[in-house]
């Protein structure tokens, strides 16, 4: 059920920023697609292993640095995307938010 949700979260959050501000722009939608896929599953494994043992703040924090950074690289594997920093950095927050506010449910429901 995480991964699913995930994907839908992350889906949603990228591509309403694609749509209300711009500064996402890819030549292709198999950028957004696969990072969307990278996400849930680096975040699905993470959430399993690194959640556990460093906390939600350090592992929120790895996770948002994770995502601004692939945000923003993605334009240079697809040729003619273009990716301002400061929509990367400010998208990625965003999805560490909302990682946050899930974190806090998948520790309570760890613990018992």
């Amino acid at each position: 059920m995480n991964f699913l949700l995930k994907l839908v979260i992350y889906s949603t959050v990228i591509h309403g920023v694609h749509l209300l501000v711009g500064g996402l722009n890819y030549t292709t939608m198999l950028a957004p697609m696969g990072l969307v896929l990278l996400f849930a599953v680096t975040g699905h494994f993470a959430d399993r292993w690194i959640l556990p043992k460093w906390g939600n703040f350090p592992a929120t924090a790895a996770g948002t640095a994770y995502m601004i950074a692939w945000l923003w690289a993605t334009q240079f594997l697809f040729p003619g995307s273009e990716v301002r920093f400061p929509v990367a950095f400010v998208t990625g927050l965003v999805l560490g938010i909302v990682e946050f506010r899930m974190h806090v449910d998948l520790l309570r429901v760890q613990r018992g």
